[in-house]
């Protein structure tokens, strides 16, 4: 009886003492950060002359990347990510964004790049795609991100971006 109680008195001090210490941080761990989703989004992207990729964390931004901003895009919940594989001489090219991964303070988006088939027409076309990531999942500072092609493992553009810190409003 007497161990049993000693055991009651030694938990309710701990419990006691939870609370009594430092401030816990407010900003998530990388392990308890939410999961990093890759959804699609209703936007034509701009025409862009180079391989590109780039992300938008505002409308003003977001106009840069596509020919219209929805208007029902949250970016406190959302970033726009769009990649731009530069020009091609034929019609037919497309690019299909499938997933992107967060490890290790780098960004990979992996995209499906398809080439046109035969019989196509000699007109310079700007493949591009765009999507949206999870705001909440991405690390606020400097991210490189970088892009691949899922058939083929070959790059297609990586740039290196300030993740801004989530506005504290919402």
């Amino acid at each position: 009886m007497q161990t049993r109680r000693s055991l009651l008195m030694l938990c309710a001090l701990a419990l006691l003492g939870a609370g009594c210490g430092v401030p816990a941080d407010p900003s998530p761990t990388p392990s308890e950060r939410p999961i990093l989703t890759l959804d699609d989004v209703d936007a034509e992207p701009v025409e862009r002359r180079e391989e590109a990729v780039a992300l938008a964390f505002d409308p003003d931004a977001a106009a840069e990347l596509v020919a219209e901003v929805p208007a029902d895009l949250d970016f406190d919940a959302h970033a726009l990510v769009c990649v731009f594989l530069g020009p091609r001489l034929t019609t037919g090219w497309s690019l299909d964004l499938r997933t992107a991964s967060l490890s290790g303070g780098e960004l990979r988006i992996r995209a499906r790049e398809t080439a046109p088939r035969t019989d196509t027409r000699p007109q310079t076309t700007y493949p591009a795609d765009c999507g949206l990531l999870s705001r909440s999942a991405l690390p606020p500072g400097e991210l490189r991100v970088w892009a691949d092609d899922t058939v083929t493992d070959e790059f297609i553009a990586d740039t290196v971006i300030e993740v801004p810190a989530p506005s504290s409003g919402g």
